[in-house]
């Protein structure tokens, strides 16, 4: 097969999408995380599969599977290159699948209209997984096996079109054909017997109850420009699944709820999402940050104040509990909270009434209370500053909301927001974002969490150009903390350090050395000492010049000249300027 002028599809460039973090483990395909796994592990498990719930159970479950891949990359590969052609986007997708190991495709045939949004199709599959899998179990089949790859193209074809496309195979090496081949055109064009097939693809039949808001929502239909003032919760990832089913279950109760995360988590967002999924929607949400004072400011602020109190109170007036009455309190870094302040919040959980300041008279009040505090609470309880009693009683439903670095797979999605918010409200059309700008946002720690990437990507939209594309340039603050590293797959298959967009002279020409350090004796810690080394050389020891050629801050040298000094490799004391 001659690929590349068959498909017109660039095989690197489709690599270049690929990243590698092998310090977090991650394998990434644009935004959506990949694993690898053997093939010989596939296929035993795909043997136990058919032996514990049967052939046609099994061949629906792969199938299913293979659909949801496919409908991943559908959506990617049509949203990947606005600037081509519809049917030169819809080619990467047998290049992916060639990509991502499963088979290596030939086109017989195709028929693609944009205009109609159809499709239909055959094609030749060579080196199919699924057959090798099947052969190493199984040895020869009566029927063909490639159910999960079938699945991946009528996914990929469905979504990329907006309609339904159901693909069969009609040869498969796993029977004795020569070859696998399978065909592909609308639902509706198959006779009849083809209801075996659709049931095996549940989202397909779905799909013909005419939602067209779910073909919108995976085709990657852009957030709407509307924002509201207080946020939104926005993710898809087991972690972020989690914590939005703990707040639909506590949200409609009276319960206190604590949320405990890192700063920047989005406490405060899930404290609004819970009142507005309450029972007191329609009631005021009042929120009091609890490290903002404390003694005497702090008693009058949260719990209110009486005329002629001590410090003078010319006139009486409630506090932040009273103002929230019949409605939800939100407590911001409770654990701030001194030793009196915790008291009388207690008294307010405990008897519905709140003492004002220089009062007399208790006050019966309804209020519900969210509180949020950093995971450092659970060392204030045990060294005793903040009460056992309290942290218990708002401790009723914790819910943990986990750092920004643990689901990395929410990160496309919360870019993709904030770009789309932000570029509405400066007014700016933003025409994508670049590989590498993708790349560094996968591979950036976050010390700050979501409201770090919130700042981060309204910087970046706020400088770049008009209609352009946001670029790693564009979160140079970002990296003055840290340097993205990640890989790529090389033309010849190894990894390679990435950080340069592909395409262009100088990027084959540094593609090209990477991979000729690669394939040598490489030793990348070696490497950084001795380039800093050799930049420190050059600048005849002026650590802010040779951080300038480097692309660090000269903190950020300072500490690796230090660290290399210690190894006694290379500097001596007399050479730093």
């Amino acid at each position: 097969m001659s690929g590349e002028p068959e498909l017109g599809v660039d095989i690197g460039a489709l690599s270049a999408r690929l990243r590698f973090t092998p310090e977090d483990g991650c394998i990434w395909l644009e935004g959506e995380r990949m694993t690898l796994i053997h093939l010989s592990a596939f296929a035993s498990f795909r043997k136990e599969l058919v032996d514990t719930v049967g052939l046609e159970a099994a061949r629906g479950m792969l199938t299913r599977l293979g659909y949801a891949s496919g409908a991943i990359d559908g959506a990617l590969a049509r949203r990947a290159r606005p600037q081509e052609d519809l049917l030169t986007n819809f080619l990467a997708g047998p290049r992916l699948h060639a990509i991502e190991g499963m088979v290596v495709v030939e086109p017989i045939a195709h028929n693609f209209d944009p205009s109609t949004n159809y499709h239909a199709g055959e094609w030749i599959w060579r080196n199919s997984a699924e057959v090798e899998a099947h052969l190493l179990e199984n040895g020869l089949s009566s029927e063909p096996v490639c159910w999960s790859a079938v699945g991946y193209a009528s996914g990929y074809s469905s979504v990329f079109m907006g309609r339904p496309i159901l693909y069969k195979e009609v040869e498969c090496r796993a029977k004795g054909d020569p070859q696998c081949r399978i065909v592909g055109k609308p639902v509706e064009e198959w006779d009849d017997t083809s209801a075996d097939d659709l049931h095996h693809v549940l989202s397909l039949s779905e799909s013909r109850d005419g939602d067209a808001d779910h073909w919108g929502q995976i085709v990657g239909t852009p957030v709407p420009s509307s924002h509201q003032p207080d946020g939104c919760m926005v993710g898809a990832s087991p972690s972020f699944v989690s914590m939005m089913q703990l707040i639909d279950k506590v949200a409609p109760t009276e319960a206190p709820v604590l949320l405990v995360g890192e700063v920047g988590v989005g406490k405060k967002v899930a404290a609004r999402a819970i009142h507005r999924l309450s029972t007191r929607s329609r009631q005021p949400f009042v929120a009091f940050n609890c490290s903002s004072c404390s003694g005497d400011a702090l008693d009058a602020e949260l719990f209110g104040l009486e005329k002629g109190a001590p410090g003078g109170a010319a006139i009486s007036r409630g506090g932040r509990v009273e103002r929230a009455n019949r409605g939800t309190l939100f407590l911001e870094d409770v654990h701030c909270l001194d030793a009196r302040a915790q008291a009388k919040l207690l008294r307010v959980l405990q008897t519905g009434e709140v003492d004002r300041a220089g009062g007399t008279n208790s006050r019966p009040v309804k209020v519900r209370v969210v509180a949020s505090a950093t995971p450092r609470i659970s060392a204030a309880v045990r060294d005793g500053s903040f009460r056992e009693d309290l942290y218990y009683k708002l401790n009723t439903f914790p819910i943990l909301l986990a750092p920004l670095r643990e689901h990395r797979s929410d990160i496309p999605l919360l870019a993709k927001h904030f770009v789309s918010v932000f570029a509405g409200r400066h007014g700016k059309e933003i025409r994508g974002v670049s590989r590498s700008a993708v790349s560094f946002l996968l591979t950036y720690d976050f010390p700050g969490n979501v409201a770090e990437l919130e700042s981060m990507i309204e910087r970046a939209v706020i400088l770049v150009p008009p209609s352009g594309l946001l670029d790693v340039s564009h979160l140079s603050s970002a990296l003055d903390q840290r340097s993205p590293r990640f890989f790529r797959v090389s033309r010849n298959g190894s990894l390679a350090l990435a950080g340069v967009e592909a395409g262009g002279a100088d990027s084959d020409q540094g593609t090209a050395t990477l991979d000729r350090l690669l394939e040598g004796q490489f030793h990348l810690e070696a490497f950084e000492n001795n380039i800093i080394v050799r930049a420190v050389e050059r600048a005849s020891g002026n650590l802010s010049k040779a951080a300038r050629e480097l692309g660090m801050t000269r903190p950020q040298l300072a500490y690796r000249v230090r660290k290399i000094r210690e190894l006694g490799d290379g500097f001596q004391e007399t050479d730093i300027a």
